[in-house]
């Protein structure tokens, strides 16, 4: 499953071209645009309430190391955090997911992936059905037009680092 939670009308079309290599993740979701904050957050969790087991979950958007969503500010412009996006999954993916892959710009390290990982080992208790899930992000920026790794080729992508969640 690839949820595509930006408006950036480039993005979402870049997504539905063979060569973005979207579709290794299955379904391509991408959020309504035009939506209020509240409806696309709505609309997320939908997409996350269903996600199966051992699928593989890769969300698309821009973004920086505590923020992805829209490149702009105001508006209707969305944007999650870390810890929201950490709440999200810890409350709304009932199942483990295969891999998580938050293809959005970085800038260090310590990158949203990486947060969204300490927030969610540091906050919920019952998120055992989690445990061992690979989460990968980058620590760089992300092209709108780079090809989306392959869920298989996560782990030689040189770009992206994983963090495993411990439970």
């Amino acid at each position: 499953m690839l949820i595509v939670a930006t408006q950036d009308p480039r993005v979402r079309a870049y997504c539905q071209l063979p060569e973005s290599k979207a579709s290794a993740w299955g379904a391509v979701l991408p959020i309504d645009a035009g939506l209020t904050q509240g409806d696309a957050q709505q609309q997320l969790i939908k997409y996350l309430n269903g996600l199966h087991a051992g699928e593989n979950l890769c969300i698309l958007a821009h973004g920086n190391d505590e923020e992805i969503g829209d490149s702009a500010a105001g508006g209707k412009n969305w944007g999650w955090t870390y810890k929201s996006l950490a709440r999200m999954l810890a409350t709304e993916v009932a199942v483990a997911p295969g891999i998580v892959l938050i293809q959005s710009c970085a800038e260090r390290v310590d990158n949203f992936a990486t947060r969204m990982v300490v927030r969610l080992e540091g906050s919920w208790q019952n998120i055992g059905h989690l445990a061992g899930v690979e989460v990968y992000g980058y620590s760089t920026a992300v092209g709108t037009t780079q090809p989306i790794p392959q869920p298989g080729q996560l782990s030689t992508n040189v770009q992206s680092q994983p963090v495993i969640i411990n439970v």
